[in-house]
């Protein structure tokens, strides 16, 4: 319902859910089960420590870690505090950290020591050597001139100089007074800033959105509707928690008293498991992430017949395989984080209009003025004529955290927001996304920018004159990063030599998966003499093709 979201607040729309379910379980993450009230009890008891050790209303409060019981009491503390979540890309280098903290202006770090095989504290202790030297209650450091506080989450209990202990901060506010809880939200505003995604663009490094309370909890409001969400659901997040699905798939299903699922990362395996023993109903995931259950070989073993309802970012190439798993209802979505990931989805009452679950995605959530123009004339175009892909409403974002001509230029005079996105709109209203005009590629659920991986290539590597990237079909990865290279006179380098290269310099998805040289005589350009991405991937397409054969 939109009154689950207007003129609410995280803060509100969670209380009143403990309020109606409180012993109704909240989160499960394999043994570990809470209720409501119990998760309500760690967030009061996190967000007092918080606050003990100064965190305050405003803070950027960034961080890395799994998606754990840990990741969504921080988050709700943070929100409860009236601080701003920033959540950092858990495969980034430390390089690429820097970066994020810098971008954001992060005032507070709260990282794990163990994420599969990365421990971030290292991570920035190498890129910043006078950390060591820190005292954890007064960080000053002239790489962060905002960071002033990092709390260190260690499942080994090992103890940093420069940071606070997470599990210490939550005994610190053990004690905490439930009136000043409530005082804490009360003065929190639905207006008020509650989240900084980092999404990728065309630019260099990814682009901080800025939301509010309300804007984020409106993109939740429409897929509790859309997917016809109840409080005996279970839902089952696999989305990483620096991508806004993480957060529509954990607020959607807390506003209607549903329980959520966790995996810490995700595996294929891990996810029928849960799936088939906690009778999952609902679940989010990129048309990879079903193809890698449907391609494992024991997917036949497991019973995922609960599940039956989802929401998919995907493409029609995907339809046949995912509805052999036995999914009824494809739930294809067009989103993106500057409208909380939801323009429009394909509702579950639409299931049976199967040819439109197959080509579409869906028709415009409430409130959304979602149209099609021209990008060269800004005209707005008639039902079936494609253009680029142009919205507003309840749920847009509050601009590009301190880039106001970066936000100023993604709107027209209407107050249109351009995607960059290529698509058209049927006469009965259903979405038909075909891509992006912008030069980004979507591979594994990721954005990657082109232009960031160019400038990598020809600034850091030693061999790379020239080099264009682009995004070509791939069946695990719906895109894989692709370099088309011109190696400088007098040099020879193979592609493996480039991809180790790359390596713990770029994220790895990052990473071309496939690299195709070239000379200076096939570069294509067009009438204006820029580089012609077009013809260049579709020479990409035939080198690759001609040596397989």
């Amino acid at each position: 319902m939109y009154q689950e979201a207007l003129g609410q607040t995280v803060n509100k729309m969670f209380d009143y859910s403990c309020d109606q379910w409180g012993d109704r379980e909240a989160v499960v993450d394999g043994d570990e089960r809470l209720t409501y009230t119990q998760l309500r009890r760690r967030i009061a008891t996190l967000a007092t420590g918080l606050s003990s050790i100064g965190v305050r209303k405003g803070d950027r409060v960034a961080f890395l870690l799994g998606v754990t019981p840990d990741w969504v009491t921080l988050f709700y503390a943070t929100l409860r505090i009236g601080a701003v979540a920033v959540p950092l890309n858990l495969g980034w280098t430390g390089r690429e950290v820097i970066e994020g903290l810098s971008l954001t202006e992060a005032t507070v770090l709260v990282s794990t020591d163990d994420f599969r095989t990365n421990n971030y504290v290292a991570m920035l202790s190498e890129q910043i050597p006078a950390l060591a030297a820190q005292d954890k209650n007064a960080v000053g450091l002239d790489e962060l001139p905002h960071l002033r506080t990092i709390v260190a989450l260690s499942k080994s209990n090992a103890n940093y100089s420069f940071a606070h202990d997470f599990r210490e901060v939550e005994t610190a506010g053990a004690d905490y007074v439930p009136a000043d809880f409530e005082k804490m939200s009360a003065e929190v505003r639905p207006d008020d800033f509650s989240i900084i995604l980092l999404t990728s663009g065309t630019t260099s490094f990814p682009k901080p959105v800025l939301h509010s309370h309300q804007t984020l909890l409106v993109g939740a409001a429409g897929y509790a509707d859309g997917i016809e969400a109840v409080s005996d659901d279970k839902m089952l997040i696999v989305a990483p928690n620096y991508h806004v699905a993480g957060y529509l798939t954990m607020l959607m299903p807390h506003m209607r008293g549903a329980a959520v699922h966790l995996l810490e990362y995700y595996l294929p395996h891990a996810a029928l498991e849960v799936i088939e023993r906690e009778r999952i109903t609902l679940m989010f995931g990129f048309d990879v992430h079903f193809l890698m259950m449907s391609n494992h070989p024991k997917f036949r073993i497991y019973d995922i017949s609960s599940l039956s309802r989802t929401m998919i970012g995907s493409t029609p190439g995907s339809f046949d395989e995912i509805e052999a798993m036995g999914i009824t209802h494809q739930g294809n979505i067009y989103g993106s984080s500057e409208y909380a990931a939801s323009q429009s989805y394909f509702p579950y009452r639409d299931r049976n209009d199967v040819g439109r679950m197959r080509l579409s995605h869906g028709r415009p959530m409430l409130g959304t003025d979602l149209v099609v123009k021209d990008p060269t004339t800004g005209k707005t175009l008639a039902p079936d004529e494609p253009g680029e892909l142009c919205f507003k409403g309840p749920a847009l974002f509050k601009g590009y955290y301190n880039m106001p001509e970066e936000t100023a230029a993604a709107f027209d005079d209407e107050g249109y927001f351009h995607s960059g996105d290529y698509g058209w709109i049927d006469a009965e209203g259903y979405i038909y996304y075909r891509g992006r005009y912008k030069e980004t590629i979507k591979s594994g659920g990721e954005n990657v920018s082109a232009q960031d991986v160019e400038l990598f290539l020809e600034l850091d590597t030693p061999w790379v004159r020239k080099a264009m990237v682009v995004g070509l079909p791939d069946p695990k990865w719906g895109e894989a990063v692709t370099a088309i290279v011109e190696v400088r006179a007098g040099m020879s380098v193979g592609a493996d030599e480039i991809r180790d290269f790359c390596r713990n310099k770029l994220a790895g998805y990052k990473i071309p998966k496939q690299v195709v040289f070239i000379t200076e005589d096939d570069w294509v350009t067009t009438p204006t003499g820029k580089y012609d991405r077009a013809s260049m991937t579709q020479l990409a397409v035939l080198k690759l093709e001609a040596a397989v054969r």
